[in-house]
């Protein structure tokens, strides 16, 4: 990452900086390529969002940075907050049963919603930490409010992976719990793959360092899914 003043996109194909995307001549506007690797600097400025959503639940880099770098976030700020309010209604689901009990499933769902805030948050606040670790030069360069923002983007973007609950919702009287544990095992790896990938490619961890980041990353990952493990926990006594 750059500063404003210097070059504020990047290559979604490599992530080298780039200075603009597209360039204007007379009566016509053609996008620019990499100066590194020749490719066009973001292939996706002319493509609808629905599919750089698709492109980003199937793991695909350019993606990832192309709506973390040099896209307009505003949209996918608006899909985080179905996906939490999804999530927190599969949580409340599995907490509280089929929810014959308007009252209590209300406020069960109103403490789940809380919860995966909380979550997002916790994650936020780890994946910080391990940035001043690794790459302290870089954090100072961008800025703490720059950084913090990018990482916010970078866990908005894996908890797409939570659009993944909605067939186990949709056919949960369907399956066994054999069948529900590992639906949520897989969204859960997904989850990992998406958050791993998406803090990679913004250039804000030491790539000298990327393994050990990666394994930080996996480790920070492990204690938010601990935690919540924990909360989860204690809600399903509290709302029971």
């Amino acid at each position: 990452m750059t500063s404003d003043n210097e070059k504020k996109y990047v290559c979604v194909s490599c992530g080298n900086p780039a200075r603009e995307l597209i360039k204007k001549y007379s009566n016509t506007v053609k996008p620019t390529h990499c100066d590194k690797c020749h490719q066009i600097t973001d292939k996706y400025i002319e493509v609808e969002e629905f599919i750089i959503l698709i492109d980003a639940l199937l793991l695909v880099s350019a993606a990832f940075r192309h709506m973390i770098c040099n896209g307009d976030f505003k949209l996918y700020w608006k899909i985080s907050l179905v996906v939490l309010l999804l999530e927190s209604f599969a949580l409340c689901r599995q907490n509280t049963g089929d929810g014959s009990n308007t009252a209590l499933y209300e406020k069960g769902f109103y403490m789940c919603t809380l919860q995966n805030i909380a979550e997002y948050l916790l994650i936020t606040i780890l994946l910080i930490l391990i940035t001043a670790i690794f790459n302290m030069r870089q954090l100072l360069k961008v800025g703490l409010p720059s950084v913090t923002l990018i990482i916010l983007k970078v866990v908005a973007i894996s908890n797409f992976s939570k659009f993944f609950l909605l067939p186990i919702l949709v056919w949960r009287s369907n399956t066994t719990d054999f069948g529900r544990n590992l639906h949520y095992m897989l969204v859960t790896g997904h989850h990992l793959c998406s958050l791993i990938m998406a803090y990679s490619v913004v250039g804000i961890s030491n790539s000298r360092l990327r393994w050990l980041t990666i394994i930080l990353v996996i480790c920070a990952f492990a204690v938010k899914e601990y935690v919540r493990y924990l909360a989860a926990f204690k809600l399903e006594l509290h709302i029971s």
